[in-house]
């Protein structure tokens, strides 16, 4: 089962930095009544965000089933939660979906073999002419305390597949640890490329850039300081 701190972890430059762009990447706001894939959903928090405040109908995917257990506990409308068994989630058709996120998930896996599972994955949901987010931090920032989250240690150096420690902000204060794995930022969009995805960017959002864009106060509830100097998020997007 899943600690309860992970669960309960504070998220707020992954949301800032992160969800967000990925949500105006995805132009969620003008697809309402659509259908967007959730790929590696955790316990549910981006699954409900978006069920209900775009309208959007989600197939929430992850490879826990205690994780979706406390996913569908919180009743989010418009939900459908499905088991991913061996980076595949076989009872979901082709082409199923308009849009898809792929959060944090990669650098989840140590195994490069598997990413290709997963990117041909999300290749095969997806409706032609839809788009894919994929959503990581960067390396360069890693040994640098943000706001809510530390990634790995500095003047350290990694290989492909390497074990990296994450350290998140739980919600009373402490910092958990828990394991991800690195890699490089090119191995995205080479992933996308040989999957069939074309129109491949990758860029850093921005502090200045999410003012226009976030929740307000979420916005508010830092002054970002090593944010703003260094942006520490990712995102690789393509169209099938």
């Amino acid at each position: 089962m899943a600690t309860a701190s992970y669960l309960t972890a504070d998220r707020a430059t992954d949301w800032l930095l992160g969800h967000t762009f990925v949500f105006a990447e995805l132009a969620l706001s003008a697809r309402r009544g659509a259908t967007v894939l959730d790929f590696g959903c955790g316990p549910g928090a981006v699954t409900d965000h978006i069920a209900r405040r775009y309208g959007m109908r989600v197939l929430a995917v992850d490879t826990a089933p205690d994780i979706l257990r406390v996913a569908r506990e919180r009743g989010t409308p418009d939900a459908e939660y499905h088991l991913i068994t061996d980076n595949r989630v076989g009872n979901l058709p082709d082409a199923c979906a308009d849009a898809a996120m792929c959060s944090f998930v990669l650098t989840c896996v140590p195994d490069e073999d598997a990413h290709r599972t997963v990117v041909a994955e999300l290749h095969r949901l997806l409706r032609p002419g839809a788009r894919v987010a994929l959503l990581n931090t960067d390396p360069a920032c890693y040994g640098l305390t943000f706001t809510s989250v530390r990634t790995g240690e500095a003047n350290t150096r990694y290989r492909p597949g390497d074990p990296v420690p994450v350290h998140l902000r739980a919600g009373d204060g402490r910092w958990e640890t828990f394991t991800n794995y690195y890699w490089p930022l090119p191995h995205y969009p080479e992933l996308l490329h040989q999957a069939g995805f074309s129109d491949v960017t990758q860029y850093h959002p921005t502090v200045e850039q999410a003012e226009a864009i976030a929740d307000r106060e979420l916005f508010l509830s830092s002054s970002w300081e090593v944010e703003r100097a260094h942006p520490p998020m990712v995102i690789t997007a393509a169209t099938v």
